[in-house]
């Protein structure tokens, strides 16, 4: 865990804060972390102004687990009447600034905190419809006939047997309406919501039903088979979506010190072991025909995915070598370090190579949602310690979400990591961003070569007593880049 920046003491904060020995903006009744995170705020001092007290004691220390008779979709609910007016009244500022993301643990099952119980119905109804009509064809399985329909129909007949899949759904569809309304989106997502539901916080909505389906989805892995496996492959996908938004909520530009989006990583780990436990349960239905409609792009290729030639075009990232680096010390480390990055690299180096070649957008989303499944692991453990190349890594991961940012999952990514890493990286290390930079002024020069970015680096190196393992490019020559040549053009054409 990164150490975090020293704050003024709390002595009237709220009692999830304390915990957490996180800085509490004291608000009433509920304070800004409990609002972000949708979860009960409690002041120890004056019960009368906690949320559905009685209930989060009694219930939070278990809320991560199921109870024994598994719930229908209509009885995942808890105590409404408990709720106070005021926590069921969502207010249209709070509807506004409230992020995204973020996964609570325990994980919290409260919906009447967040959802006013006479509008619940209402908002269900409008997830459902919103999610058949708009969130099912945003995905890239609907570009490819034999799966525009998955989710259509599939997905949400299915979703009536498996609760956990109903509210993988109802998650989904929250997340990409608080999208839209923290994101001016291009018009094919403009969404008019209902006057009834204008001012629902739909990012609550969205954390309090990805807690449930996360929680429901575990607890079904013990009964796993040929019964439920297509529900679970199904509920892996849209965890795998919504696992893009779990990036680094810290808000950079108010002084916080950066985090990496470790929630991502380990989230879309998570979701890609549950996909390959259903996968030898999978019989004739919506899941097979997704797993042979999916061989194009070919992600098991691993030859060609981590291919050395994919790092070429980065090979400055990986022989800087900075002598005031902490771990500049540890030779012992170096070798199994190095793999790490290497492995990273090359693999966003396939997704490049694929870009340059033409490869349509809907083929480079599914290649950019898999690399947080398919990345080594060494490599976030490095990513997780703020190591600087790590860093400079995710910005260049960053640079094809950028790329592809015209999907909604996207939306604000790019920015917020990149310059989230400038902020964190050493001054020595600050030329490494030069092409991610370039990248957010113009998502096109992502097709561009990144080499070409740094054909002085040896000088900035110099001058800055810095040493490298190997050549750099000073003289002007740059590695071939062409798309013919690469790797992946030759998989192609063979």
């Amino acid at each position: 865990m990164p150490p975090r920046l020293a704050h003024r003491k709390s002595r009237t904060g709220c009692r999830r804060c304390k915990e957490r020995k996180v800085k509490c903006t004291e608000e009433r009744p509920s304070c800004a972390a409990c609002a972000r995170h949708g979860v009960d705020c409690e002041y120890i001092e004056n019960s009368s102004l906690t949320v559905n007290k009685a209930a989060s004691v009694s219930h939070q220390p278990q809320a991560g687990r199921s109870p024994s008779k598994k719930p229908s979709p209509a009885q995942v609910r808890e105590q409404p009447a408990a709720a106070s007016s005021s926590s069921r009244s969502l207010s249209e500022h709070e509807a506004t600034v409230s992020p995204p993301s973020g996964l609570d643990v325990p994980y919290s099952r409260n919906l009447s905190g967040v959802i006013p119980d006479d509008l619940r119905s209402q908002i269900e109804l409008y997830l459902i419809h919103r999610f058949k009509s708009s969130v099912s064809q945003s995905f890239p399985s609907a570009q490819t006939p034999h799966l525009k329909d998955i989710y259509v129909w599939h997905a949400t007949e299915a979703a009536f047997d498996h609760p956990y899949l109903l509210n993988a759904i109802f998650a989904v569809t929250a997340l990409y309406l608080c999208m839209c309304q923290l994101h001016k989106l291009h018009e094919n997502h403009a969404v008019q919501l209902p006057k009834a539901l204008q001012h629902v916080d739909f990012a609550q909505v969205h954390r309090t039903y990805l807690n449930i389906a996360v929680s429901q989805e575990r607890d079904e892995l013990s009964s796993l088979g040929p019964h439920n496996a297509d529900a679970v492959g199904l509920t892996s996908i849209l965890l795998s979506i919504m696992s893009t938004c779990l990036l680094s909520d810290a808000p950079v530009a108010h002084g916080a010190e950066y985090s990496p989006p470790m929630q991502w990583l380990t989230l879309s780990a998570a979701v890609q072991t549950v996909f390959q436990e259903a996968v030898p349960y999978l019989h004739e239905g919506a899941m097979m025909s997704y797993m042979r409609a999916s061989r194009e792009p070919n992600l098991t290729d691993t030859d060609t995915l981590f291919h050395p030639n994919n790092t070429v075009p980065f090979h400055s990232i990986l022989e800087f070598e900075d002598p005031d680096s902490p771990y500049a010390d540890q030779p012992e480390t170096k070798a199994a370090d190095g793999e790490a990055y290497h492995s990273a690299l090359a693999m966003i180096g396939s997704i490049f190579n694929a870009i340059r070649a033409g490869e349509p957008k809907h083929y480079l989303c599914m290649r950019v949602m898999a690399f947080g499944p398919i990345v080594p692991k060494s490599y976030v453990t490095l990513l997780a310690q703020k190591r600087a190349r790590a860093m400079v890594i995710l910005a260049y991961f960053m640079v094809l979400v950028k790329y592809l940012d015209s999907y909604w999952w996207f939306q604000g990514r790019a920015e917020k990591e990149i310059l989230g890493i400038r902020s964190a990286l050493p001054d020595r290390w600050q030329w490494a961003l030069r092409w991610p930079l370039a990248v957010l002024a113009n998502p096109e020069y992502a097709k561009s070569d990144p080499a070409t970015y740094y054909r002085d680096i040896s000088l900035v190196q110099n001058h800055a007593g810095v040493h490298t393992m190997g050549p750099v490019y000073s003289n002007g020559n740059t590695p071939s880049s062409s798309s013919s040549h690469s790797p992946y053009s030759a998989a192609r054409n063979s």
